[in-house]
């Protein structure tokens, strides 16, 4: 080769080499000190899409198992509920069933329907009450509540829930108490013999069909009383009890299908994350032994290459010894 002093090819080709050493040596430290293997994404470019779709599903699927806890909650606070309105409905026929029993005397059944009064007043309050975070479950205003238990916009990842949420009032029921079993109706004459029931406002009396005030009702003392607790009007309201029964019993049951569907959503997505943290690994995390090898690697050649550079550089003071030869 000639000694020139214009161009160190030798020179060149080895700081080439050792710029290459030095880049290695600097992407495996960083591996080695962050514990990832994609630290930008110059690194793994593929990759890197890869193991961001998975960490997208990976969240997703973590806060999918939190809305599922939360809508488990909520459903138990809807079920809690629901079993307080079904006792005051069981209680409710226990009284029936024994005010249809002819051993009754009208005191006793005036006492037993006072009772069905309160209870019925706490059913539509638990009606009106029962919420959570401040959303009513059980009054008839929920329309729709929609869980998200999948991580993705996909119609499989979604649950309508509201189906299992009915209006629990008396009313919607249809287990308001009839107005001949009411200790205070009268009858009153409007054309035809009608029976008028205390405003539950607490001001005055509406007739019992329609709701309209009763004006001339203004000494409940002068008219006769509407209460008949017969056999057949107690079996008659215990038929109606026994209804709304069967039917908070079957939305009850639907309220349990849902939480194990739930609940089987819930593993399903748990054994996913753990298939995708697996996965993920694979792309994301640093080999430990791999890159240590690399490292002795890479800082051989390294040193390496600053010897050889040393070498090439000296190599044009030969010309300085054939100039002074």
């Amino acid at each position: 080769m000639a000694i020139t002093l214009g161009t160190n090819i030798p020179a060149f080709i080895s700081r080439m080499y050792l710029n290459s050493a030095n880049s290695s040596l600097t992407t495996t430290m960083e591996r080695l000190s962050s514990g990832k293997k994609i630290n930008n994404a110059g690194d793994d470019a593929a990759g890197l899409v890869i193991s961001e779709n998975m960490s997208a599903l990976v969240r997703g699927s973590k806060q999918a198992m939190a809305n599922i806890q939360n809508a488990e909650s909520f459903l138990t606070v809807a079920e809690d509920g629901m079993v307080a309105i079904s006792d005051h409905l069981q209680r409710v026929n226990d009284l029936l069933v024994n005010m249809a029993n002819d051993t009754n005397d009208v005191e006793s059944r005036t006492a037993a329907v006072r009772e069905i009064i309160e209870r019925i007043d706490e059913i539509n309050r638990l009606a009106d009450s029962t919420n959570f975070n401040g959303r009513n479950m059980l009054d008839g205003s929920v329309d729709k509540i929609i869980v998200q238990m999948g991580p993705d916009s996909t119609e499989t990842s979604i649950l309508d829930i509201s189906s299992a949420l009915t209006d629990c009032h008396t009313e919607a029921l249809d287990v308001d108490l009839p107005a001949v079993l009411n200790p205070d109706a009268l009858i009153y004459n409007d054309g035809t013999d009608k029976i008028a029931i205390p405003n539950p406002d607490g001001t005055g009396y509406v007739d019992s069909e329609t709701g309209a005030p009763v004006a001339q009702i203004t000494n409940p003392n002068d008219f006769d009383s509407a209460f008949d607790a017969s056999n057949e009007n107690c079996r008659a309201y215990m038929e109606k009890i026994q209804a709304a029964i069967s039917k908070l019993s079957t939305n009850r049951g639907l309220l349990g299908a849902y939480e194990n569907r739930m609940e089987s959503s819930y593993d399903s997505l748990s054994t996913r994350i753990e298939s995708l943290e697996s996965a993920k690994s694979l792309y994301v995390d640093t080999d430990i032994a791999e890159e240590s090898t690399n490292f002795a690697q890479q800082q051989i050649m390294q040193q390496i290459n600053i010897s050889i550079l040393s070498s090439a550089n000296s190599m044009q003071q030969n010309a300085l010894a054939l100039l002074g030869g």
